[in-house]
């Protein structure tokens, strides 16, 4: 059985999904299926955001970058999250095998020769709950509210389930992702007959894009991990399509606002070209050209909607290179959750009008990015929501 005629899941082809801050999306309507078994609340699909889930990759390489590098593995590792993948030398390993090779032809990327990358965990928590397979604390994401749900009577990869991805890559190069995501959600919605909440974070959810992603572009960022060099990282963060994919959009800030500027160029939301040139990263305008259009139109999700977004934390917000772009900025901040904008955080005010099924948006004042899974409020507010209280 199939929700509802109306009850829209995905974007039709050629949309994105709804992509930047904590999304409770509660799909579908109505009961008209009978239960295999009622779970403690509405059945739950988790859809992380950037960096969000753990990536595996086996390898049958030609050449190395590093003696030390490996050249041919038996079976898959844990490419991300792995700590000690990003030691000095070793990260160089790293870099060569998590990058991506634009293909400016077929517009898609593609894994170095002899590099093969899967998502584990399609359907199952472990991948978002811990980046890190050892469970260490640095890699915690997800794991807070899903011990929350299992508490409240929920069970882990069945009424509560994650939808992890190729974050690397755009919505434009994830189409059987969104596949594989609509029959597990209808799935569910049969097994349960009951509406399916998808609980999405960061770069799973509406968004304008974030101010940072320039200098992520320009000179790399290292996320104040002292052992990286910004500008080694650099490579492997231009080559991911979702990094141009995640730059600031002109519905949400104005045209004529200065992201960069340096001795020499000020560079606003219509000088991607001309920035991208100036950084010697050609494939990235060819990149953004390709995503761009995949949330645009900000289509409204036709679906109940409440949006949480954090602010009180300084975040990044234009930058001053005073050599550019190889060397670190000075940074002008303004409000936002530490990564995400206020501006792009505010983004679902605009379908309030827009549709007929409710949305709420919900500050969480002084809540960082990551931490805001975490929360007390946070998960008060999910558990409110699941369980009508």
């Amino acid at each position: 059985m199939v929700p509802p005629a109306g009850a829209r899941l995905l974007p039709r082809p050629g949309r994105s999904p709804l992509l930047g801050i904590l999304l409770l999306l509660l799909l579908c309507s109505g009961g008209g299926c009978v239960p295999r078994r009622r779970p403690a609340g509405p059945p739950v699909v988790l859809v992380p955001g950037d960096l969000g889930n753990q990536l595996e990759a086996k390898l049958d390489k030609p050449s190395v970058v590093h003696y030390l590098c490996s050249k041919k593995t038996d079976s898959y590792f844990t490419l991300w999250l792995n700590l000690e993948l990003l030691l000095p030398v070793i990260i160089d390993c790293w870099i060569d095998n998590i990058r991506l090779v634009y293909n400016r032809t077929s517009k898609v990327t593609e894994p170095p020769d002899g590099v093969d990358i899967r998502v584990p965990g399609f359907g199952q928590t472990f991948s978002l709950e811990f980046l890190d397979p050892s469970k260490r604390s640095v890699g915690s994401y997800f794991y807070m509210l899903v011990q929350s749900l299992v508490d409240w009577g929920y069970k882990r990869d069945e009424d509560v389930r994650g939808a992890p991805y190729d974050w690397r890559k755009a919505p434009n190069e994830n189409e059987d992702y969104f596949v594989a995501l609509r029959k597990m959600i209808e799935l569910m919605y049969e097994q349960y007959g009951s509406p399916v909440v998808l609980i999405a974070h960061s770069m799973g959810a509406p968004w304008g894009g974030v101010a940072k992603t320039l200098r992520v572009l320009a000179s790399g960022d290292n996320n104040r991990i002292p052992v990286i060099s910004s500008l080694k990282i650099r490579d492997q963060q231009r080559s991911a399509v979702s990094t141009s994919w995640m730059l600031p959009y002109n519905y949400t800030w104005p045209p004529d606002k200065v992201f960069v500027s340096t001795p020499t160029a000020n560079y606003t939301l219509r000088d991607y070209r001309k920035f991208y040139r100036d950084i010697d990263f050609e494939d990235g305008w060819l990149m953004r050209q390709d995503t761009e259009p995949l949330v645009y139109q900000m289509i409204p999700p036709g679906v109940r909607i409440h949006c949480l977004y954090g602010t009180g934390v300084e975040t990044p917000d234009s930058f001053h290179y005073e050599s550019f772009p190889d060397k670190e900025p000075k940074i002008i901040y303004s409000d936002g959750d530490g990564t995400v904008n206020l501006q792009s955080a505010l983004q679902c005010q605009k379908w309030v009008d827009m549709q007929k099924q409710e949305v709420v948006v919900f500050e969480l004042s002084g809540n960082e990015h990551i931490q805001m899974l975490s929360n007390d409020t946070t998960i008060s507010y999910v558990k409110k929501l699941l369980f009508n209280l």
